[in-house]
């Protein structure tokens, strides 16, 4: 089959979104089928295009031997609502004249979202070709998440959005959604559940190969609590400011990896209360996250206590996974199923600084217990959340229903 893929972030751009479309698209390749990308001119996440890519207005690359296409896009190191807004749409806009003008020849349309926009593709495919079949995949649900976090506030744009969702959603031959939560809420949509699929995120390969036995922490070893990916709107940190804080005299530190809108704020907040146990770092490539987190003691993930993500399911937790690091969650809903399940960490109500101070002082005073959750935090990632598999159940569900296109 031929297959057209949007997907607004990809490589070179590092991240959750690049890393999933990378093994789809990867396997699908493997499988045989014809795959083309559509991105956008590389600028996550500091919202400056690449020094590479500067002054073009269309980029052809190869990766692993597929065709990707880089379009124009409105990007601006100034991260607020309305200039997100203006990227995302910029970006849905160029694929939208991209697949008007040049009429590329696909059996299936493959969409991930957010953002949201990028289901205006949708509709054109399916005005424009009728007959092929169109694939909406669902990372988060917006607008849901916009307005639960208070992105998203004019009533006429909500009901705007609603409509756009809605349309995809019946407009799409299949739903891939990335988490459980996901897919019920989009069933209560009015959806058939038939329609829908479930393929949750897990761990890649590059990071279960690069694990490594640690060894011995040295005597001067500091404990330390990383937490490593994008620090979005829908991240709960400032408490993990503040739990440092609480442990500022112990001997413990706090590492930050990555980038997004929320990093400056964070790293104000250190600054003003005088923090020497907080490190920030910039975002890494995923082939030198290995590195940091052998030399971690626990990995942090902490949401915001809303009921949109109460179905967040964020990369990072199969990351700490993959190393042996048990998780301190300040989260509710499937992730702290998963960590529970897998008896992989603590979970502590969202925002609780003290709860998370007490957790991870808890791992610092036994190391039997950190190992044991270490041990079954890898054990059951490996037996439910490799990438590679993953990515290989979703190619066989599309299999199974396109393949005789």
């Amino acid at each position: 089959m031929k297959i057209l893929y949007i997907s607004q972030y990809f490589h070179p751009e590092v991240g959750a979104t690049t890393n999933r479309t990378a093994a789809i698209i990867k396997e699908m390749r493997h499988r045989g089928h014809e795959v083309c990308v559509l991105s956008e001119m590389p600028n996550h996440p500091h919202g400056i295009i690449f020094p590479a890519y500067k002054g073009k207005f269309f980029v052809k690359e190869d990766f692993s031997g597929i065709p990707v296409y880089h379009l124009p896009v409105f990007a601006s190191p100034k991260k607020s609502f309305f200039s997100r807004i203006l990227m995302y749409l910029s970006f849905s806009i160029s694929a939208l004249l991209y697949i008007l003008i040049r009429r590329p020849k696909y059996d299936i349309l493959y969409v991930t979202s957010p953002p949201l926009f990028s289901a205006f593709c949708v509709l054109l495919s399916k005005v424009l070709f009728p007959k092929r079949r169109i694939i909406f995949e669902v990372r988060d649900l917006w607008p849901d998440s916009a307005t639960e976090l208070g992105e998203l506030t004019n009533p006429w744009l909500i009901k705007a959005s609603l409509i756009l969702e809605k349309s995809a959603y019946h407009k799409s031959n299949l739903i891939v959604a990335a988490t459980n939560y996901i897919g019920k809420i989009i069933a209560k949509k009015g959806i058939q559940s038939d329609k829908i699929f479930v393929n949750r995120n897990g761990v890649d390969d590059i990071i279960l190969d690069s694990y490594k036995s640690i060894l011995p922490k040295q005597k001067e070893h500091l404990f330390t609590a990383i937490f490593a990916g994008n620090m979005g709107l829908a991240y709960n940190l400032e408490p993990v400011i503040y739990c440092a804080q609480l442990l500022k005299d112990e001997p413990v530190k706090f590492i930050f990896v990555g980038g997004g809108p929320c990093k400056a704020n964070l790293e104000n907040l250190s600054k003003r209360l005088k923090l020497h146990n907080v490190v920030f770092m910039e975002q890494i490539p995923q082939s030198e996250l290995g590195n940091l987190l052998a030399m971690a003691d626990c990995g942090l993930v902490c949401l915001k206590d809303l009921p949109v993500l109460s179905g967040s399911l964020p990369v990072k937790i199969f990351d700490y996974m993959a190393f042996k690091l048990p998780i301190v969650g300040g989260i509710r809903g499937e992730a702290a199923d998963v960590i529970t399940e897998a008896k992989a960490g603590i979970v502590v109500p969202p925002g609780d600084s003290k709860a998370m101070a007490d957790a991870i002082r808890k791992l610092m005073q036994e190391p039997l217990l950190v190992e044991e959750m270490g041990q079954s935090a890898r054990h059951y990632v490996l037996q439910h959340f490799p990438r590679k598999h993953l990515a290989s159940q979703l190619v066989s569900e599309i299999e199974s229903r396109f393949a005789r296109l």
